[in-house]
């Protein structure tokens, strides 16, 4: 009897200790990590750096200022050769008195320097010298002009060229002959005026001498 006792004592106390190492086992072992698909993913910020805004279009090189000096230079200049090289009448154009009428008729559109250069050179009366050695009337015809890189600020050079037409007396054209030349324009006061006239001095020589 002493020995069945002794039997069962032994197996509860051998429960007792199993039952108490599997409730210790149990409550250090470590929780189970939530399934893949639970965890919650980082906020996703875009990593690329933000559009830039469209840069602005190249500005012309050319300003409005620019252009509009450019058309009045142009302007003028048209007017200084259509009147320089229109020559109606070639009877007694070298008298002292029509030298002075084509010198005041020229004086507006020649700055102060150059009228006086123009004057002491007999510039303006060449014209006047080809229709005397012709004895024809003289026009311009295809004037035109065409900005060079002399260009600065209050000063233009324009390239022209144009055809002196020799007319004769019933009206008619004769001769025809092409010329080139640069002017030097200057802005006086907003008002563009000749500086220079590097013309055409070989076709001119050809029609008087």
């Amino acid at each position: 009897m002493q020995k069945h006792l002794w039997l069962l004592s032994t197996l509860f106390l051998s429960l007792a200790l199993f039952t108490g190492c599997s409730s210790s086992a149990s409550s250090n072992a470590p929780e189970p990590s939530p399934p893949a698909s639970e965890i919650a993913a980082p906020s996703s910020e875009s990593t690329s750096p933000p559009a830039e805004s469209a840069a602005p279009a190249p500005e012309s090189s050319t300003s409005p200022q620019d252009s509009t000096a450019e058309t009045a230079a142009v302007q003028a200049a048209t007017e200084y050769k259509n009147s320089e090289y229109t020559v109606k009448d070639y009877a007694d154009v070298l008298s002292e008195e029509s030298i002075e009428q084509r010198n005041d008729a020229m004086r507006s559109y020649l700055t102060e320097d150059f009228y006086q250069k123009a004057i002491n050179n007999r510039y303006t009366a060449l014209p006047l010298m080809v229709v005397q050695k012709q004895q024809m009337s003289v026009k311009p015809e295809n004037l035109k002009f065409t900005l060079t890189d002399g260009t600065k600020k209050d000063i233009i050079e324009l390239k022209y060229n144009v055809d002196l037409v020799l007319l004769n007396q019933k009206g008619k054209e004769n001769k025809r002959v092409p010329m080139e030349g640069i002017l030097t324009m200057f802005n006086v006061d907003g008002q563009w005026l000749v500086q220079g006239d590097r013309f055409d001095n070989a076709a001119f020589n050809k029609l008087i001498n």
